[in-house]
């Protein structure tokens, strides 16, 4: 018996996803403890609380940049586009 992958079929829902991933793993690199079963809101409140500021731009939709802030220095920054065939990629 094979197991089906759970897909993601919204494009919203991808582009949360690929931004809870990519938060995550700046919270890894921050310095930052218990974000592994977190959420995508939660793991924005963590780095609220610890000096860190979180900034998500999706005007430009489907299109978003999330930025990582340590006071008023901008120390990360990624951007997401949706292609055609409705892919989200890291540029």
């Amino acid at each position: 018996m094979t197991l089906k992958k759970k897909t993601i079929t919204d494009t919203s829902d991808k582009l949360n996803h690929s931004t809870k991933v990519l938060l995550k793993r700046w919270a890894g690199l921050s310095g930052l403890l218990r974000y592994k079963d977190l959420e995508l809101e939660e793991v924005v409140a963590l780095f609220d609380s610890n000096g860190w500021s979180v900034r998500i731009d999706d005007s430009a939709s489907p299109n978003r940049i999330v930025e990582l802030y340590k006071e008023e220095t901008r120390v990360r920054r990624e951007k997401f586009v949706v292609d055609e065939a409705g892919r989200v990629r890291m540029v």
